[in-house]
């Protein structure tokens, strides 16, 4: 039976008026209306067309193209896909593998990243959030297209290194207190014989070397970092003692209670009083830290990516980026404890809520 509520009409008797036509029970239903459809439509992905992607043709169109296309240029593509699961993701890869995309193999283990070039140097990098269940495709042209062949520079911080065997590269940056160069032509070899050459002159302070990347310093302060890019592309940057002392403070300025602490006789992880191993929360707020940098950079990026500066920067924010994100999967949620599996959420919900407004 309907419920009714009583009005008076004109000559004074009672009418019965149904709820449904009082003005404030529409406009009630129509704000859920709004709201329901606002919730399906926000929902529903949207659909890639894959042949508006300018360098589509150069990787396989994945079985699923509900997402967004990020980025579209003649030079750069970041595609995000949606509601891909663990299978999916792998299943691309194996088919990126398939049309060559073999060299440079940036992980041995692609369990949620895989990076490698193909033979003319395309350079290819997927990423996988099993927590968001979305795949991210990356695919950048060879560096060496918009190489030329150039002179060794004889002023600014460039003059101070070894001239590399190829001339093919790229200055972007050469003044009295940074120098960035990328060099084409490089096989690792040579790239190794590079690090060797700086060596020589006095780079062997704090030095921190890998199969593709070197990192020292020299008596005066200055900082070099070499890294092999892949598809015979290196980068090699140098930067003056001012520009080093912005980085963070040395880890010998420690407080007064940090000093008095007593020291660990054991290998076993400590564990503070918040049920938390002090490893475990140090590697937490060392990938937030870095993901709150690359994400101001990814803004800065999207708003201006002929900016040179950043352009020379991308591969190796990337580079850190595969490496923080690996790092941070790495930890099996099997041996943490209640405290530390909530805090591994809360970190990772809060990046990835910073994430989205790289995009917004």
């Amino acid at each position: 039976m309907e419920k009714e509520v009583e009005t008076k009409s004109s000559n004074n008797k009672t009418v019965k008026s149904p709820i449904y036509k009082k003005w404030w029970f529409i406009v009630g239903i129509l704000l859920i209306i709004t709201i329901i459809v606002g919730i399906i439509v926000s929902s529903v992905s949207s659909k890639i067309n894959w042949s508006e992607i300018e360098l589509g043709e150069y990787i396989p169109k994945p079985d699923k193209t509900n997402g967004e296309i990020t980025t579209n240029t003649s030079s750069l593509a970041i595609i995000d896909i949606e509601k891909i699961s663990k299978k999916e993701y792998k299943d691309y890869v194996q088919k990126c593998i398939d049309n060559g995309y073999t060299l440079d193999l940036e992980y041995e283990n692609w369990d949620t990243v895989y990076g490698a070039f193909n033979s003319e140097g395309y350079s290819l990098r997927i990423i996988y959030s099993e927590y968001s269940k979305e795949m991210s495709i990356t695919l950048e042209v060879p560096e060496t297209d918009s190489m030329k062949e150039i002179e060794w520079p004889t002023t600014g911080l460039g003059a101070m290194l070894p001239v590399p065997k190829s001339n093919l590269g790229n200055i972007s940056w050469n003044n009295s207190t940074t120098f960035i160069v990328h060099i084409g032509n490089t096989p690792i070899n040579d790239f190794n014989e590079y690090v060797k050459s700086c060596e020589a002159i006095g780079f062997t302070n704090d030095y921190s070397k890998s199969d593709k990347s070197f990192t020292a310093y020299n008596e005066q302060g200055y900082k070099l970092h070499l890294m092999y890019l892949g598809a015979n592309v290196i980068e090699i940057s140098l930067k003056t003692p001012e520009e080093n002392n912005q980085e963070p403070a040395s880890s010998t300025e420690t407080t007064e209670a940090e000093t008095n602490e007593p020291e660990s006789t054991t290998n076993t992880p400590v564990t503070s009083n918040s049920g938390m191993s002090d490893e475990f929360k140090t590697a937490m707020d060392s990938y937030e830290s870095f993901m709150n940098e690359y994400i101001d950079f990814m803004k800065k990026y999207s708003q201006n990516p002929t900016d040179m500066t950043l352009i020379s920067e991308y591969s190796s924010m990337m580079q850190k980026y595969t490496e923080q994100v690996e790092a941070f999967n790495n930890w099996n949620s099997s041996d943490m404890t209640t405290e530390e599996a909530s805090y591994y959420l809360e970190v990772q919900t809060r990046v990835n809520q910073k994430l989205l407004e790289i995009n917004s």
